[in-house]
């Protein structure tokens, strides 16, 4: 907000919620971007433990798996927008790449993880309030990307 004084000086005043959301949202770029590079990467080298998985959801990953690109191709897109999702001016070209690919995690885990303790709860929680916070903090980038020219 832009405040003209008596004397014809500017004085730029950011208020405390601006600031914060500032920070929320650097958090949650951070958190979701490590997310998927470290969930995108560990599809190309196992140096995460498996989590517990009912049988449908170890049929599921297993079919994927068994595509012989499917399973990568997810890889490369968690990888790659992750890395999108941390750098401000590229956030919304991440949250498009990996929209899909969260909306069919969400599912999953909703579906075939319904009974393996809290963490797909959590989990779901997670993907839901970062995306729709960083979605929200970027509304007219939405709006132009979506307006006929």
């Amino acid at each position: 907000m832009l405040t003209r004084f008596p004397d014809k000086t500017l004085l730029v005043q950011t208020t405390i919620l601006e600031e914060f959301m500032k920070q929320i949202d650097l958090v949650f770029r951070v958190l979701l971007g490590t997310v998927f590079i470290l969930f995108g990467s560990s599809k190309f080298y196992a140096f995460m433990p498996s989590p517990p998985m009912t049988p449908k959801a170890a049929n599921f990953i297993a079919a994927i798996i068994s595509t012989g690109y499917l399973w990568q191709l997810v890889g490369v897109l968690e990888f790659f927008g992750g890395f999108l999702i941390l750098s401000r001016k590229t956030t919304v070209i991440g949250l498009m790449i990996l929209s899909p690919i969260i909306v069919n995690i969400i599912f999953y885990l909703e579906f075939l993880q319904y009974n393996v303790g809290p963490a797909p709860f959590v989990m779901i929680s997670f993907l839901l309030i970062s995306c729709s916070i960083l979605a929200w903090q970027r509304k007219e980038q939405w709006k132009n990307l979506f307006q006929p020219k």
